[in-house]
């Protein structure tokens, strides 16, 4: 194993609570973009650096048939797919390998072995705010009763202007789409998501899928009372990081074109989803985003105009990354490419 060295923190706990051996994930530009109509609309944004990544969101809430559009990116360009007219929510993350480039930006930085971390005061860090489990699906052979949705409710709002992230995680197999945050901006209270487990996955799907999740944005929480430690604001006074904060590390930042055509299929009469498969981590620790993954994708002037997103993980296999896209009408399937993702954990336990 390599020498670790570099800065640690600890709380009371002996919980480490900032070290240069962890990657959080921070923002660099959290902007909003408009449809312009096109099939193809393309975006310059000079924010968008080699190094980073972009995830982009839906500020809507319609329930399940919330959608949000393809998303492609490349160094300074945002590509999305049939946006519409509609509002969306870009943002532009990172692992910290950008300069300090605003005029009297300050924090610090360290490269630990090829991980980076960078704490500043322009850009947030994503810190968790709610955890929790769920069970959905089928409850057992013979059982006859199946959970078909999940979710939770958080205990007080998060009020972001752009939705906060959820990340989900299973106990073995996952298999949900048609998901949603509950609420509009700056009053978010919730989220849901649709078990979408399928027979061609074997016994599996006729077991209760254990979900775990937990809920993240850039609101950094105040420091209680008695609480000690490091503490970063911006020049307006608004804290940008702390470390009795729980953050959201960053495990893999798959590419929007990561998903190939592979595995098989579902296939019934006059039905059709495809399937497609990115590498995973194969980590039962980390998380997936689901905020654009298992949403729904519009598709238009078709006969099925909104296509449900579904997938996850599949039995006894973290090596991979499952998805389908939902096809009622055995035609004109969609694939899973331009799907903006990543993998993620917290820094402390839930």
């Amino acid at each position: 194993m390599a020498v670790q060295y570099g800065l640690r923190t600890r709380d009371a706990s002996g919980a480490v609570t900032l070290g240069t051996t962890i990657t959080p994930i921070r923002s660099l530009k959290m902007m909003q973009v408009t449809g312009n109509g096109a099939f193809d609309q393309y975006i310059s944004i000079p924010e968008i650096q080699a190094q980073s990544f972009v995830v982009v969101d839906t500020l809507q809430n319609l329930g399940e048939n919330t959608s949000s559009p393809q998303a492609w990116y490349s160094t300074g360009t945002l590509q999305l797919r049939q946006p519409y007219s509609n509002q969306w929510q870009v943002m532009i993350l990172s692992q910290g390998g950008e300069p300090f480039s605003a005029p009297g930006s300050y924090g610090i930085r360290a490269f630990n072995n090829d991980v980076k971390t960078q704490i500043d005061a322009i850009n947030r860090v994503l810190t968790v705010r709610y955890s929790g489990n769920f069970n959905i699906g089928f409850q057992g052979p013979g059982s006859g009763t199946q959970i078909q949705w999940g979710g939770a409710d958080f205990s007080s709002p998060i009020t972001t202007y752009e939705r906060p992230l959820i990340f989900l995680n299973a106990a073995n197999y996952m298999m949900v789409g048609n998901f949603y945050v509950i609420g509009s901006p700056g009053n978010w209270t919730g989220f849901r998501v649709k078990a979408w487990n399928d027979p061609t996955h074997g016994d599996a799907w006729l077991y209760p899928m254990q979900i775990k999740w937990y809920c993240a944005s850039y609101m950094t929480p105040n420091t209680p009372a008695g609480e000690y430690g490091a503490s970063v604001r911006d020049a307006s006074g608004n804290r940008t990081f702390v470390t009795t904060a729980n953050l959201s590390l960053l495990n893999s930042q798959p590419a929007s074109t990561a998903f190939v055509n592979t595995g098989t299929p579902i296939t019934r009469p006059n039905y059709y989803a495809p399937s497609q498969q990115m590498p995973w981590t194969g980590n039962y620790a980390d998380y997936v985003l689901a905020n654009a993954l298992f949403s729904c994708t519009n598709i238009g002037a078709t006969t099925q105009p909104i296509r449900a997103n579904f997938g996850g993980f599949l039995p006894n296999n973290r090596s991979i990354l499952q998805m389908y896209c939902d096809n009622g009408s055995g035609i004109n399937p969609l694939t899973a490419n331009g799907r903006t993702l990543f993998a993620s954990r917290p820094m402390k336990p839930l």
